[in-house]
């Protein structure tokens, strides 16, 4: 009878290890690959914003990241005028460049070159993995060697990112940041890559973070090559000195609007904070439109002129 028993155990703590590893690998292509869940939209038809964005006088920047070799380009669209000012725009997660449409008429209108990226394993840049934020800061800073490398010494850049894009604005900044980055607006991002994670195991599944982030992390290691618990703002802005505007809507429940006061108290350097009532996830602008305007254009001028 004890060796039935114990024989059945075993064969339990190996269903459930299966179990575990199965689940695990869905959770990571479910969220990490190209064709997971980042792809719902890409049929969908343009805004038009979007179709303003698309049809809009720009060219085509190409690089190929220093991290692994993927060949990655990004939409430059020059100011009217010419300027010396360039914000980097950069968007969430599903989207692309285009998306970033209403965004990028704003700062183009107010006078700015925009660049504006495909993120890895997005629109037309190469790559089967999400980079959540954590592989694409470090993809940030090879535009910003280009950016600086084609217009010299003395541009002048601000930053702004939506969803998965702020989270990847916030993680850049606790890098060693170029003294031509002069100011950062981060909407709606996620504190840490782990902790989002967790909240949408939860809400979309009704499943806890353990024990299957943890085995998902060793796929994301193995596959992705950079671990799930890597991005977290409290590592990243405790080192930022450059002036963070953070924007989160109050009625956010895919990022929890917790986020942006975690953000907020995260960042070491000069900062502000606006909650949005009644936006929910990345519809802060589409809600208070004139204000939005207002508050982002008034930050940035303070910092670039």
């Amino acid at each position: 009878m004890k060796k039935f028993f114990k024989r059945l155990l075993i064969f339990l703590v190996i269903v459930l290890i299966l179990a575990d590893f199965g689940g695990a690998y869905y959770l990571f292509n479910f969220a990490f690959s190209k064709t997971g869940f980042s792809a719902k939209n890409n049929n969908r038809p343009l805004t038009n914003s979007e179709v303003w964005a698309k049809n809009q006088q720009q060219t085509t920047w190409n690089q190929t990241s220093s991290q692994d070799g993927l060949h990655l380009k990004a939409r430059y669209y020059p100011a009217a005028s010419p300027t010396n000012k360039t914000m980097v725009m950069i968007h969430g997660f599903g989207d692309n460049s285009i998306t970033l449409g209403p965004y990028i008429r704003l700062f183009h209108q107010a006078g700015y070159n925009v660049l504006a990226p495909d993120n890895r394993a997005h629109g037309r840049s190469e790559g089967k993995y999400i980079g959540f934020g954590w592989l694409d800061r470090q993809d940030v800073q090879d535009w910003m060697h280009q950016l600086i490398q084609r217009q010299g010494p003395h541009t002048q850049i601000g930053l702004f990112g939506v969803s998965m894009g702020a989270s990847t604005v916030m993680y850049y900044l606790g890098m060693k940041v170029p003294h031509q980055v002069k100011v950062a607006i981060a909407d709606c991002g996620y504190a840490s890559i782990n902790g989002e994670l967790t909240y949408e195991l939860k809400t979309m599944f009704n499943l806890p973070s353990v024990p299957l982030i943890p085995t998902a992390n060793l796929y994301a290691k193995t596959l992705a090559h950079y671990s799930l618990y890597d991005g977290d703002t409290a590592k990243t802005l405790k080192h930022n000195r450059v002036p963070l505007f953070i924007i989160h809507g109050a009625n956010d429940h895919f990022v929890p609007t917790k986020n942006g006061r975690l953000n907020y108290q995260n960042d070491a350097g000069p900062k502000k904070l606006w909650l949005v009532k009644g936006a929910k996830h990345a519809q802060s602008y589409q809600k208070q439109p004139h204000q939005y305007q207002q508050k982002v254009l008034t930050w940035t001028a303070k910092y670039i002129n």
